[in-house]
């Protein structure tokens, strides 16, 4: 099977040739990659199964501290807004402040000292239909096609964008002391998110991911009614409306942590795939057992024990433990559950592959 065939038929539920397969590495682990292998390309290398477009940043780039800087005025707080040296989504305005670890840092909210919805309406959102470049993306989604591969386009957040805008507590007290204002948030993010989408889907990707971490270790974030009551609706209208331009598109929905409660929901609004079922919060087999005929499961993998603490041997068990338990009947892509960070060690990690390659085959 082409990759392509593959992650479609695993999607949809069926057995494919073997499970499909991918990973994200952080900076300093690809660069652990190029000097150990000499290869240029991780996908390649180890036979990944899914291309990925985007939007382009404008040309020429606006100046991001001439725009955000009153944001941040008299907040005593170093805090770093550029182009190329912000960790988080730049042209949204949130500032980076010096907290990093490894490729980590955290964010400095904008609207932090916002109140009214009048003041939201004048702040500077970012226009990424106008602004930003899309003329690329028939042809790119084509070139990868052509070669067999599905292309997904990722939109970004709109639960993270939001708390990252206004902070975690702020967000949280609007919900009860200002929810107009959280609101029109809410809103103004979820029609960016909705006009990204319905653009990718027109353009002709085959998958739309979304990524907005709603679970921690052990519990949610905030409470299942609270999520439906905030973000399950407008989850809802950004699958609908690229639904609307392309019935058989797949949306994929990446959640850290423990969510279970609310999965049924994520699969009534027409989530295709969980791409993150974290082992150290829910049992993946588990999982699969209780919702693998509806909803499809990826980044099973977790990055908090076997990967890496363990050894290349225990790693291979893993991988051998999941692949009998979760590749029958399709429904499962096979992956780490989140980015790769340098504290995996290298043989682990191509331990992870070699083992996929062993007992990931359904004939």
């Amino acid at each position: 099977m082409l990759p392509r065939e593959r992650v479609f038929a695993a999607l949809e539920h069926r057995e494919p040739d073997r499970i499909p397969r991918y990973a994200s590495l952080t900076p300093a682990v690809l660069e652990e990659f190029h000097r150990r292998t000499g290869a240029e390309d991780p996908a390649a290398y180890w036979d990944w199964d899914i291309g990925y477009v985007g939007f382009r940043r404008p040309d020429p780039l606006p100046d991001l501290k001439a725009i955000f800087g009153r944001y941040f005025e008299g907040r005593g707080v170093e805090w770093v807004l550029d182009w190329n040296l912000s960790d988080f989504p730049p042209e949204w305005g949130v500032a980076t402040r010096p907290a990093h670890y490894y490729h980590l840092s955290a964010p400095l909210a904008p609207m932090v000292g916002l109140s009214t919805v009048r003041e939201l309406e004048e702040y500077p959102f970012p226009d990424y239909i106008n602004d930003w470049q899309h003329d690329h993306l028939e042809s790119e989604i084509a070139q990868l096609q052509d070669a067999g591969y599905p292309a997904d386009g990722s939109v970004g957040w709109i639960f993270q964008t939001a708390w990252t805008l206004r902070s975690e507590v702020k967000l949280f007290e609007d919900f009860y002391d200002n929810p107009d204002f959280a609101a029109a948030l809410l809103d103004r993010i979820t029609a960016i998110r909705t006009a990204q989408a319905t653009r990718l889907a027109e353009a002709g990707v085959d998958s739309i991911s979304i990524n907005d971490d709603i679970g921690s270790q052990k519990s949610m974030i905030l409470s299942p009614a609270m999520w439906r009551k905030w973000l399950k609706p407008r989850l809802a209208s950004v699958i609908a409306a690229i639904r609307r331009v392309n019935p058989a598109i797949h949306f994929r929905y990446h959640s850290d942590g423990w969510y279970v409660p609310v999965i049924p929901d994520l699969i009534e609004i027409g989530v295709t795939s969980l791409r993150t079922v974290q082992p150290e919060s829910m049992d993946p087999i588990e999982i699969k057992r209780r919702f693998g005929a509806q909803v499809a499961l990826e980044g099973t993998f977790g990055l908090q024990h076997d990967l890496s603490f363990g050894s290349p041997d225990e790693v291979r068990r893993v991988v051998r433990a999941q692949c009998e338990g979760m590749k029958h009947g399709g429904g499962w892509l096979a992956a780490p559950g989140n980015g790769v960070t340098p504290d995996v060690p290298y043989a682990n990690l191509a331990a992870f592959f070699e083992a996929l390659n062993e007992y990931g085959c359904y004939r």
